[in-house]
């Protein structure tokens, strides 16, 4: 996906002269726009975020869409094109596996049935932000610096484009094919005790085994291979969230307190974009996704609501059997049936387009087919089929978004949930008359009892039993309103009840996070801002502290382990940036995992990753230690010793190789920062000061104030490349007392203040206003724009 480098370096330099020309005389009124009813104002704060004042509501979304294109164009034409598989018709060829894979997965195809579903409403809030994208590209304004590296002007944004980036979203945040993949894989080269025992089991829940399926995987591995490579987002790190809530019981105003910092992959520019749109019927501050009209996260006069992905299984795979005298049909429950066949072109930069041929099934695209490398290893009478609740023909997930900013308090929350579709998520909402609630939303297959895979792994698709039967009623969904305890949490961990009839996943998250910031909230009787942004930044590591009692029995070989035993002996588990205790300590359980299973995953080791802390947890605990520990073990020794001799020395070696000999200059700040990463260009050396956004931060892969970090094997750093993308607090007892924080900044443009302005507030655990009172949005402006009908 990069770009020929000579090109871009000539491009840049012209870009950036044009641009700062750009930069005097851009004017602060625009000229008159087609499709625009009334006067609308904008009054940008200090911080770029936009406050538009409209007479109509779907003014109020044309002025969204018009300061999108303004500040984030470049995002929004390359998010649609990723998502509708078009990104090398201006990438080149390097794009283009990525292309095939998106056009057979047919996201925009979904799209443009999920659009002629919506009300009529919905379709005109669509139709007025489109509006207002194309008004600003069509005003002539100067292009963000890209375009000109890439030379090529963006199409007209569409309603459709608008669906597909929020479907996109949808899939980022829906991974079980791919696990499904490396379930396979791993089918192949452990049985399944061991694969048990490599993925623990919720704590408390009973270890599922995945049947013998040596039979029908025969000869599926390198195809699956070839399809795990085509994952635009990999093994999934972090992507994950935080939110919370407490009642006016337990708040020192009397009334409700969220928070909310969802974890997604850095970019910058981030994923988010604040605003706020006021109009007849509308008063809404928080997060939209640029591209997509709607405040997505955020709060209105009268409630609040916060989003953490659920993670259920909304995916499966299906091994498809072709008929063996005649291809275009393949077998079903009932006999058998044709294939679906679509055509697509991809588009190709400098190169002649291609045809791809796109087959689909009764349980959806063939993505088998998305890879020329997948098919040539593919076993002949073989294909395999997605199923994912994401693609199915109606979709009303934006509507939530219209109507929860329109709500009048939590029951209107809770009202608007029901048309929230995909990725299913845990809404917590709280409103001014002192409620909070919550309600797992979204579409969840529901699969027969006698699955004996229960998505785990690719099904026989000619088989019934894996067929799904329907979808969990949303009233029979995880949800509570008003809760004796006063408080809610989520954090991606299990949300189901004792007895819960449905299955939703065997993926929950440990409960590390959410058992934190449980016990932050029940440590204060009374909560306020600064206790809730206290939790939210905690960077005290719940691993640390499980793992650390076992770790410390490793018996030291020489004074120097001695002493860093006794530094880790006395460490509270806080991964600060001026520490060097969070560093050893991510060090030691890195090699520890290399330690115990690398040989034995041998390809699949980077696929299964060096984190996993509840293996860790039973392995030195004694579970199943005999299995993956190498090396005889003494009477009277602790369960993996020899492993964490080994493990320790290995960290304490490399830690000298890169940070030097001195303990006390193995900083956590100086090995681990978290990289907010740009599209095509970040990855470029020579660009990448310029376009990415990276800064020192705290936090660990379990923390509240988490990281999704990766071992960086060339620089010996630990890179984060996701975590809270934003972070948000909302006071029900006074608007204008709500703060955030971006994980960069508003702006797209690399040469703006406020492209990075946010990053080391983000970093250090510092917030800014959400304010939605207009005499304190006037007093702190920096500049106005005014636009007038055409």
């Amino acid at each position: 996906m990069k770009p020929g480098k000579p090109l871009i370096y000539l491009g840049l330099l012209v870009a950036g002269w044009a641009l700062l020309q750009g930069y005097r005389s851009r004017p602060e009124d625009a000229a008159p726009l087609p499709g625009l009813d009334r006067p609308v104002e904008i009054i940008r704060d200090r911080q770029g975020v936009p406050h538009i004042y409209a007479d109509t509501e779907a003014d109020a979304y044309f002025a969204l869409g018009y300061v999108h294109a303004q500040d984030r164009l470049w995002q929004m034409d390359l998010n649609r094109r990723l998502g509708s598989g078009r990104l090398a018709e201006v990438l080149g060829e390097k794009a283009l596996e990525q292309d095939r894979f998106m056009r057979t997965l047919g996201i925009r195809r979904a799209a443009e049935q999920n659009l002629e579903g919506l009300d009529a409403g919905t379709r005109r809030l669509l139709d007025a932000y489109a509006r207002g994208v194309n008004a600003y590209v069509g005003r002539g304004e100067r292009l963000p610096l890209e375009f000109w590296v890439q030379g090529y002007r963006p199409a007209p944004w569409t309603p459709v484009d608008s669906l597909v980036w929020l479907k996109t979203l949808a899939w980022n945040l829906s991974g079980n094919w791919w696990e499904e993949l490396l379930n396979l894989r791993l089918s192949r080269r452990l049985p399944p005790e061991r694969i048990a025992e490599l993925f623990p089991p919720y704590p408390g829940d009973t270890a599922f085994r995945l049947p013998a399926l040596d039979s029908l995987y025969a000869g599926l591995d390198a195809s699956a291979q070839a399809l795990m490579a085509l994952e635009i987002q990999g093994p999934r790190r972090s992507l994950g969230s935080n939110n919370w809530a407490v009642d006016g019981h337990r708040s020192r105003s009397g009334q409700p307190l969220l928070a909310n910092d969802p974890h997604l992959k850095l970019g910058a520019p981030p994923v988010w974009y604040f605003a706020h749109l006021e109009a007849p019927g509308l008063s809404v501050v928080g997060a939209t996704l640029p591209g997509v009209p709607a405040v997505v996260l955020g709060r209105n006069r009268h409630a609040a609501w916060a989003f953490t992905n659920t993670g259920p299984d909304t995916q499966d795979i299906y091994v498809e059997k072709p008929l063996a005298g005649d291809a275009s049909r393949y077998l079903t429950p009932d006999g058998s049936a044709a294939f679906g066949r679509i055509s697509e072109t991809i588009g190709v930069r400098n190169a002649a387009p291609e045809t791809l041929a796109v087959r689909t099934t009764r349980h959806g695209p063939v993505i088998s087919d998305a890879s020329p490398e997948a098919q040539a290893v593919l076993p002949a009478g073989t294909a395999m089929a997605l199923r994912w609740t994401g693609l199915d023909p109606e979709d009303a997930t934006l509507r939530f978004m219209h109507q929860a900013a329109r709500a009048r308090d939590g029951d209107g929350i809770r009202a608007a949930a029901r048309d929230f579709q995909a990725p299913q998520q845990n809404i917590v909402y709280a409103d001014d008359r002192g409620g909070i609630g919550f309600v797992a939303a979204g579409r969840i297959p529901i699969r027969r009892s006698d699955n004996d895979l229960m998505g785990l792994a690719p099904a026989p698709g000619w088989d019934a039993r894996y067929d799904w039967t329907g979808f969990i009623p949303f009233e029979a969904l995880p949800q509570s309103r008003q809760p004796e305890s006063g408080k809610i949490v989520t954090a991606n961990q299990k949300i189901t009840p004792p007895g819960y009839p449905y299955w939703i996943t065997s993926g929950w998250l440990p409960p590390y996070r959410a058992q934190r910031i449980d016990a932050l909230l029940d440590a204060t009787d009374r909560h306020d801002m600064a206790s809730f942004a206290a939790i939210q930044t905690d960077a005290v590591n719940p691993v640390a502290l499980q793992l650390l009692p076992h770790l410390l029995r490793a018996t030291p070989q020489d004074p120097e382990q001695r002493r860093i035993l006794a530094r880790l002996r006395d460490w509270n588990g806080d991964m600060a940036r001026d520490r060097a205790e969070p560093l050893i300590f991510a060090e030691w359980i890195r090699r520890l995992s290399e330690v115990l299973y690398r040989d034995a995953l041998g390809d699949l080791y980077e696929e299964v990753g060096d984190y996993n802390p509840l293996f860790l947890a039973n392995l030195l605990g004694g579970e199943g230690a005999s299995h993956w520990c190498p090396g005889p073990t003494r009477d009277g020794d602790p369960p993996c010793a020899a492993a964490l001799g080994r493990a320790l020395a290995l960290a304490l070696d490399g830690l000298k190789q890169s940070y030097g000999a001195d303990p006390d200059r193995w900083t956590w700040g100086r090995a681990h920062s978290a990289r907010s990463l740009h599209h095509p260009y970040g990855s470029l050396p020579l660009l990448s000061w310029l376009f990415n956004v990276e800064v020192p931060s705290p936090g660990g892969m379990d923390t509240i104030n988490v990281s999704g970090y990766a071992y960086d094997e060339s620089s010996g750093r630990y890179v984060g490349e996701a975590g809270p993308s934003f972070r948000a607090l909302y006071d029900l007892a006074d608007p204008d007392h709500s703060l955030f924080v971006l994980s960069a900044g508003q702006s797209g443009d690399p040469l703006s203040p406020h492209y990075r302005d946010m990053a080391e507030p983000w970093a250090g655990g510092r917030y800014l206003p959400l304010v939605m009172d207009r005499d304190r949005i006037v007093k702190d402006a920096e500049s106005t724009l005014r636009l007038e009908p055409g």
